[in-house]
């Protein structure tokens, strides 16, 4: 039985061998195209898009569709009128309260400021970065124009700032240099000693300046900062404590003498708080004339009458 069995397994070889091989080989090529594909590595593609008016972080409202249009041919224009000069038109498209606050109402000021700019011919790419309060906050990359003037012997370089664009009726306005808006606050502060007078804030995309004005209503001289003390104005912004990036001059005022100092805090102008309070922390009555030229705590301190602190709320 077993031996017919064998013989027609080898004749059915026999006549169907062909056939037998080409199937085989198929079969060998599938498995090794499978294993090819399997093992194959994925070619990495890069996903690229550009949506201008998506705003990077998130923000209170959306750059509605209707105006998107709109606020790309305005920063176009604007980026033009620079490229070509027309100061006097670029300056137009600023807000009130930028030619004032930034600079000063003088459009002499705005043109300093675009040749140092727009040194060459620009180009430009923006991105919607934050929308809030009534400003729609776009990044704006300004870039060597590379087609003008290559890249010999020269490094790919670019500048940014955040621009503020707002609505003024049916026209569009802008901010630049960063900067936000300004704010008059008279917020005061009093006592036997001293009036400090919290006159305006002007606010930056990423820091704010505060301008106070400070009478002394001794026969002595006061000190207020000096930096020899490391917390001598503390910014309170909800359960946060700031201290300033930069103060525009030392507080010191003779007897009876009033001036007016720039108070510079860093802060996100998007941010959810705002300042609550402004804290004087290390108000020194002195004893002598101040010189300004002692060098530690304990040498300012042998010529201090009174030490003590003043918070304005805002």
């Amino acid at each position: 039985m077993f031996l017919k069995l064998r013989l027609q397994i080898r004749n059915f070889f026999k006549k169907h061998k062909n056939v037998i091989i080409v199937v085989f080989i198929i079969w060998l090529i599938v498995i090794i195209v499978n294993y090819l594909l399997s093992h194959r590595k994925k070619e990495e593609t890069i996903s690229v898009t550009y949506a201008p008016h998506e705003s990077v972080l998130k923000s209170d409202f959306d750059v509605p569709k209707e105006l998107q249009t709109p606020i790309e041919d305005f920063i176009d224009n604007y980026i033009n009128k620079c490229n070509d000069k027309d100061f006097s038109g670029a300056y137009s498209m600023l807000t009130d309260s930028c030619k004032r606050y930034v600079f000063d109402d003088s459009e002499d000021n705005f043109i300093q400021y675009v040749k140092s700019v727009f040194d060459t011919n620009k180009r430009y790419s923006i991105q919607d970065y934050s929308n809030y309060g009534s400003y729609y906050i776009y990044e704006v990359k300004i870039i060597d124009d590379i087609l003008a003037t290559g890249l010999t012997n020269q490094e790919f370089s670019y500048y940014t700032e955040k621009w503020a664009i707002s609505q003024d009726g049916k026209n569009l306005k802008l901010n630049v240099r960063d900067y936000m808006g300004h704010s008059e606050l008279k917020r005061n502060g009093e006592d036997d000693n001293l009036k400090v007078r919290i006159e305006a804030r002007d606010e930056y995309y990423g820091y704010e300046i505060y301008t106070i004005r400070i009478t002394n209503k001794t026969e002595k001289d006061v000190v207020m900062f000096d930096t020899l003390y490391g917390n001598e104005i503390v910014l309170e912004s909800g359960s946060d404590s700031r201290m300033p990036s930069n103060v525009s001059a030392e507080i010191h005022l003779i007897p009876e003498e009033t001036r007016t100092f720039q108070v510079t805090v860093p802060k996100f102008y998007d941010e959810s708080q705002k300042t609550s309070s402004i804290t004087f922390n290390k108000i020194r009555i002195m004893n002598d004339m101040y010189t300004g030229h002692e060098q530690t705590i304990e040498e300012e301190e042998e010529h201090t009458e009174k030490t003590y602190s003043m918070s304005i709320s805002m």
